[in-house]
């Protein structure tokens, strides 16, 4: 079905079932009702007492359409092209890149090992989390959703970062630099709530106004900070401004980097090369990312990008990787591949319309789980032992 017959498609069902989510329908939750937007996401309530995913995403297809649609497979297809909104930049091929690359990359079936209870945790920057799944730093809420009123942005970050939490792990925030400094500082009220149990990603701003954002994230006691310098392309040319991004060399990281005690990971690398030129900045980490597939139109998928990028540097510095991560399996073949976490960004925002803070930890409880029976159908008793032998 090409682009335009799916979305008349989807259009058509929008507000109806969520069979094609049958799948993930079985799990307890409390799903999203509507309520006072002045305070957090606290207002998300039970649904029934048999609640589901597949409510959760019901609710979000009614609340998000047509910005998303809530496709069963979140493919790029659908919302091709539109930017602003949550698709791929123009033609839309780097999202649809990041999908099919992670799915040519299989499994090997390994029942016959005896691997009864394997252990999902890992051990981010000296932190523990149940599972090396994190969220996505996403922002700019009101520019790409200027529609989308059934949350405040306080309640939205309340939601990922509390919903992470609960699930044993990290939530996020996001950055715009277009916002006015009370925004961006209120952002900041959410994270002190969380102390050390959030991702702060932070745009590539020039350096001195990204060292105040920074002293924000050091004052909620921020986890850990991205810094997404794959941001600067589309918006660098407005440099004057006050709210500008920018471009970043290796000597302005390195000046970020010895700004802070808080762990930096550069955000958008995408060859060995650059990932070689973080380290040499100093960054902790490395994010092989191409941000959704929403700066450069045809860039390589993250799955295929990330295993020569682990060959020179995993080990050297922590690498994570985001595109398309929606399964447990997308977390073991990640992981495969070369990365020691991931960041889970379009799922959970869905989540996050469609059940508030519990949706949230439902999603990311249910990943954990699939990502458990992964581990043991593969033959892999911990996450260090996760490496491409588990691949076909």
């Amino acid at each position: 079905m090409d682009a335009i017959n799916r979305r008349a498609a989807l259009k058509a069902t929008a507000l109806f079932g969520a069979s094609a989510f049958a799948s993930r329908a079985l799990m307890p939750v409390a799903a999203a009702a509507t309520g006072d937007t002045a305070s957090p996401a606290t207002h998300y309530g039970p649904a029934s007492a048999n609640g589901s995913v597949a409510e959760v995403y019901q609710r979000a297809r009614q609340v998000l359409y047509p910005i998303c649609r809530v496709c069963p497979q979140c493919d790029g297809v659908a919302c091709a092209g539109e930017f602003p909104g949550i698709g791929g930049v123009d033609s839309g091929m780097s999202f649809q890149n990041n999908f099919k690359g992670l799915q040519r990359v299989g499994l090997k079936l390994r029942p016959l090992s005896g691997n009864k209870k394997p252990d999902s945790s890992t051990v981010i920057f000296g932190q523990k989390i149940s599972f090396p799944a994190m969220a996505a730093p996403i922002g700019g809420l009101a520019v790409n959703f200027p529609n989308l009123h059934d949350m405040s942005e306080a309640q939205y970050f309340d939601a990922i970062i509390g919903g992470c939490v609960d699930a044993g792990t990290m939530g996020s925030v996001g950055d715009i630099q277009s916002d006015a400094w009370d925004v961006t500082k209120a952002r900041y009220d959410v994270v002190a709530r969380y102390p050390g149990k959030v991702v702060a990603g932070i745009k590539p701003r020039p350096n001195e106004n990204l060292i105040r954002v920074i002293r924000l994230a050091e004052a909620a006691k921020a986890f850990m900070i991205t810094i997404d310098i794959d941001s600067a392309g589309r918006g660098w040319m407005d440099a004057s401004s006050a709210t500008a991004v920018e471009p970043k060399t290796v000597a302005q990281l390195r000046e970020l980097i010895r700004a802070t005690k808080i762990p930096i990971v550069i955000k958008g690398i995408m060859t060995p090369e650059d990932a070689l030129l973080a380290g040499e900045a100093g960054a902790a980490g490395i994010c092989v990312s191409n941000h959704g597939g929403r700066v450069l139109d045809h860039s390589l998928a993250t799955a295929d990008a990330l295993p020569a990028i682990a060959d020179k540097v995993k080990g050297k510095m922590v690498i994570l990787v985001d595109g398309c991560v929606h399964y447990g399996t997308d977390v073991l073949r990640y992981l495969a591949l070369g990365a020691d976490a991931v960041l889970v960004g379009r799922h959970l925002w869905r989540a996050a319309h469609g059940g508030g803070r519990p949706g949230v930890k439902l999603f990311m409880q249910t990943m954990h789980d699939e990502l458990t029976a992964a581990m043991v159908l593969t033959a892999v008793p911990n996450i260090a032992a996760i490496n491409r032998n588990v691949l076909a």
